[in-house]
């Protein structure tokens, strides 16, 4: 059974004891009698009719005798009408095996990791039942009067070994699952039957950021507190204590519908620690035996780090000894492609084309960033959560500070104190030479900063969305929490 239809019936049994209660309180010819009489008699029937249905998931078939006995008592309003519809109710949330449905919208291959390991646990736990839809990720502009529009819709699940539905393969309405779950949070770039909104009307909607929050800057306030999506979920999985003190303070609903857990997309970084990813066949000539570098940046291409790229080039050719792997934002192709000159894509073409031939560089093209992570020893990086995901690996990063970011405040969710600066081609040098003549001088802070501004990045996030979903949905719907786990063959939390 699932988890909505035990609720839906536990509400049903709950209305029939007020009513009970009430017909035990007033003369047999009151006018209203009749009329509460006739309703829960349908009612019970309903009731009936789910039991029937469900038959399977009934442990005995104790719930459908106290249902009948109920049912006998009910005609007559005697004296054991009450007890028995507690009894029935009592025994309803014990005897019946139930679940609880999840479905998680994935888009992008990249931000899968923030959903990852919540789904992990839950398709274990026999208390719940996942299944994840794949969805489309579009940009469309407007440009001389005609409507230029990319899409991204790739599988990158089957090699993960996760069963998927296509978009168009599945209905919520007709779904009807207890949860729904999203990991990006932005309207404009998915359909519209994915939408914040459209999901909320229909089911829970928890949202798992795919990007942790770290530094404040002008648009952080928008982006993290003010986007329909914190309007319209029903939890919102925050990253700290921090972070939710200026949710509370800047989201327009008051900001009570964070849950701090931390973010599930640091769990995967967690388990690279003791099991690290395998490096595609492809990398191994290029990485094996070097100094390896990540360079990660940013889809706008002024406003990234891609302006280096020759003078990156230049050095990687000038040290064959040393390795770099060239991972982009996954939207950089489409957005240089729809929204920049057609002399800016081809300039972009030319440079993946030129670390495609190189004998000691990589251009990324992998779903994950976890065998990039696990093959370098340094990331060089515009503005970018991927920086502090690299900071749970204890590994050096410099910061590439660009125009295209906006001004960075002083306040801070975690502190950037521990990365290394570079705003030219000479600091971006100088930090590479230093790593290759085994220089970490920030390897205190880094751990410094883990500890005090990163301490639920245990790899127990999903865990704890889990857990604490499930404490949460039976509490409101007037569920008992005690021997959940154990009564339906779950684990404990």
């Amino acid at each position: 059974m699932r988890y909505s239809m035990l609720a839906y019936l536990t509400r049903m049994t709950q209305t029939l004891l007020e009513a009970a209660e009430y017909l035990a309180s007033i003369p047999d010819k009151d006018p209203l009698r009749a009329e509460l009489l006739e309703n829960g008699r349908r009612m019970l029937g309903q009731i009936q009719e789910e039991l029937e249905r469900h038959k399977a998931d009934l442990r005995t078939g104790r719930p459908v005798e106290l249902l009948g006995r109920a049912q006998a008592l009910w005609e007559t309003s005697g004296a054991g009408l009450v007890p028995a519809l507690q009894a029935f109710a009592l025994c309803l949330q014990q005897e019946v095996r139930y679940q609880v449905r999840a479905v998680f919208f994935t888009g992008l291959g990249a931000t899968w990791d923030a959903m990852e390991s919540v789904y992990a646990y839950m398709r274990e736990d026999p208390r719940f039942d996942p299944v994840v839809v794949l969805i489309p990720v579009f940009r469309q502009v407007r440009q001389g009067g005609q409507t230029k529009q990319e899409v991204t819709y790739t599988d990158y699940l089957t090699p993960m070994g996760i069963p998927f539905l296509e978009y168009n393969q599945y209905c919520l309405a007709d779904d009807c699952p207890d949860l729904a779950f999203i990991n990006q949070p932005y309207e404009s770039v998915i359909p519209e039957a994915f939408w914040p909104e459209t999901i909320a009307q229909q089911t829970r909607l928890v949202y798992l950021p795919y990007f942790p929050p770290f530094s404040v800057f002008e648009s952080t306030q928008e982006a993290l507190c003010e986007l329909p999506v914190y309007r319209h979920a029903w939890k919102v999985i925050g990253s700290s204590e921090r972070y939710a003190r200026y949710y509370r303070k800047h989201a327009r609903n008051g900001g009570g519908n964070m849950l701090v857990t931390g973010v599930p997309k640091w769990d995967p970084i967690i388990r690279l620690r003791t099991c690290p990813a395998e490096i595609p066949a492809a990398w191994r000539e290029a990485v094996q035996g070097r100094k390896v570098f990540l360079w990660n940046s940013f889809y706008d291409f002024d406003g990234s780090s891609i302006p280096h790229f020759e003078d990156l080039y230049r050095w990687f050719q000038a040290h064959p000894e040393c390795a770099l792997i060239w991972r982009t934002h996954p939207m950089t192709d489409t957005v240089t492609k729809l929204y920049y000159p057609e002399e800016y894509y081809e300039r972009f073409q030319r440079y993946v084309a030129l670390t495609d031939a190189a004998p000691n560089m990589i251009f990324d093209r992998e779903a994950s960033y976890e065998a990039a992570f696990c093959c370098s020893d340094a990331q060089i990086s515009d503005l970018s959560s991927m920086m502090f995901q690299y900071l749970l690996l204890d590994k050096p990063v410099l910061y590439i500070e660009t125009s295209g970011r906006g001004k960075v405040e002083k306040e801070f969710f975690i502190d950037d104190c521990w990365m290394d600066r570079a705003c030219n081609a000479r600091q971006i040098t100088g930090f590479l030479e230093e790593i290759c003549g085994g220089v970490d001088k920030n390897r205190d802070l880094r751990e410094l900063v883990r500890q005090r501004d990163l301490p639920l990045a245990d790899g127990k996030c999903g865990i704890r969305v889990c857990e604490s979903l499930w404490e949460l949905m039976h509490r409101e719907d007037g569920l008992p929490m005690e021997n959940d786990a154990l009564q339906n063959g779950g684990r404990m939390p």
